[in-house]
């Protein structure tokens, strides 16, 4: 481990992301069987889930470069501040068109959060240590996302849905309150001097370069997998007869595989070809995805998760590593702003797609298949996007 990542900044906004990924994900995966409960169908559980993503698509690139210019820790805040308000949102609704509503707003929330927090980060990793910085990093949001359902499951099945919404209220309260009192206005001494090499595009001008649509691209094929997992995954999961504690935790060891293991490939992703090992990881999601498609034993669906948390962790990381890479040359926040926008976007129609899909066939199982799908023409589409330099940009 690099002693660096011991510094303030570092491990400021680690605790933060760590505590605020653990609120969101307390609600993530009941939130649509809250919303089937209140009579959603497939299409619109799918937008239940999927409106999160509209707010976020639409503001993330302003946001990033809102922070180049004005500095990140005010918009971390104000993200997670948004977020706690779209919590206390969920627990006073008792209509569908309500949780609408408050998903939205959250939406807004999330690109601040995400994306600021990233682009600090960005600002703060040293030249040629991409890789294990945001390898320990990710496992921040990882962790917390795994934590985060194993708590809804036992909360809910012990008091029902109102104290998973306070529950979230108070974890974003918290990190808001860590982040304001504890995280740096500016980078230190040591990082001003990479601070100040760093060039700031306007949106426009960002979005010509094609490597920058590629990274967007590569988000969007990777959140395909969270937009219909979240989306329909639990509601699977209870047609099989699990039990709400067993749903939060094939959820965890998703997450927890993805946590443990991208440190390890942060190392490996600055000592190879990171677009290779990103490809490897994709196409590893594929397969287990196509798997799970098939399986209905509860065993081998833990196993497929795991499975599934480990590509996706090598994807992660090695294509974090590429954004950072790009960010010192064309705006840290504005590039993984507009990043920000691909990912929501992948997670919109993993979302809405598959439940126009498991509307139209009728089977729970089918968002697997179309997002397996999905992910190889975009993986394909990625590496078209991606095979040439653009000026002094490239991807290693």
């Amino acid at each position: 481990m690099d002693l660096r990542m011991l510094s303030k900044p570092f491990l400021v906004l680690y605790f933060s992301v760590l505590v605020a990924t653990m609120g969101i994900s307390l609600v993530s995966p009941i939130l649509p069987i809250f919303a089937k409960d209140l009579g959603a169908t497939g299409i619109l559980i799918g937008l239940t889930f999927g409106v999160f993503a509209v707010t976020s698509m639409t503001i993330s690139p302003f946001v990033g470069m809102w922070s180049d210019r004005y500095g990140q820790k005010p918009f971390i805040i104000l993200g997670l501040l948004i977020y706690l308000i779209a919590a206390l949102g969920y627990l006073i609704s008792d209509q569908l068109w309500q949780v609408i509503i408050f998903r939205a707003i959250s939406g807004v929330g999330g690109s601040l959060i995400f994306s600021v927090a990233r682009a600090y980060l960005g600002l703060i990793t040293p030249e040629g240590y991409e890789g294990r910085w945001t390898g320990v990093f990710s496992s921040a949001d990882i962790i917390g996302f795994g934590t985060g359902p194993l708590i809804a499951g036992w909360i809910r099945q012990q008091s029902g849905f109102d104290l998973v919404f306070l529950s979230m209220a108070l974890l974003m309260g918290f990190a808001a309150l860590a982040v304001l009192l504890f995280l740096p206005s500016k980078p230190s001494n040591r990082t001003q001097i990479l601070v100040d090499k760093i060039v700031f595009l306007p949106i426009k001008k960002a979005l010509q370069h094609r490597i920058v649509l590629a990274l967007s691209l590569n988000w969007a094929i990777i959140s395909l997998t969270w937009g219909t997992v979240l989306s329909f995954l639990g509601i699977r999961l209870e047609n099989l007869g699990v039990s709400a504690a067993a749903i939060g935790l094939v959820f965890a060891l998703e997450s927890f595989s993805s946590a443990l293991t991208q440190p390890f490939f942060g190392v490996v992703v600055d000592r190879f070809s990171r677009r290779l090992l990103n490809a490897m990881g994709i196409l590893l999601v594929i397969v287990f995805f196509t798997a799970l498609g098939f399986t209905e034993n509860l065993f081998w669906i833990y196993i497929m998760m795991i499975a599934v948390g480990a590509s996706l962790g090598l994807a992660v990381v090695s294509l974090t590593a590429m954004q950072i890479d790009v960010g010192r040359k064309l705006g840290m926040g504005t590039v993984i702003g507009i990043n920000q926008a691909g990912m929501s976007a992948g997670v919109l129609l993993g979302a809405l797609f598959s439940g126009l899909i498991v509307d139209f066939t009728g089977k729970d199982n089918s968002f697997f298949f179309f997002a397996a799908f999905l992910m190889f023409i975009g993986l394909i589409s990625f590496y078209f996007l991606s095979h040439k330099p653009v000026g002094n940009v490239i991807l290693k």
